[in-house]
């Protein structure tokens, strides 16, 4: 998997253990924007039932997690897809940002290492 690094570090999503995604931040891209991608897609699907919503969140992020185990293509479009529904649970309270708890489940951001 490619990590990408912007000026300001890298956004990394993990999904049941496993490093799913990575997003460069930059000052443009930061990660309050990437953050946000979830609530703009719960406003985006006003209408929908927030159990239907919650439902196809949950299996788009089973989807990609199972292509990652099975070293299938998991395209850019889906990538940020995979961001949209993670943040989007993430916001409803349904997954918690608990890397450092051992779930595995939510967002780390690494900053970008200074050179010496």
């Amino acid at each position: 998997m490619t990590i990408y690094y912007g000026s300001h570090g890298t956004l990394c999503l993990y999904y049941k253990g496993l490093l799913i995604s990575s997003f460069a931040l930059t000052n443009k891209k930061t990660i309050q924007a990437y953050l946000n991608q979830g609530e703009e897609l719960i406003y985006q699907s006003k209408g929908i039932p927030i159990k239907t919503q919650i439902k196809m969140y949950l299996q788009f992020c089973n989807i990609i997690h199972n292509r990652k185990i099975n070293n299938k293509a998991i395209y850019k479009s889906d990538h940020i897809n995979f961001l949209n529904c993670l943040t989007a649970l993430l916001r409803l309270k349904i997954i918690h940002n608990d890397i450092e708890d051992g779930d595995l489940n939510g967002y780390m951001v690494f900053q970008k290492k200074k050179l010496k």
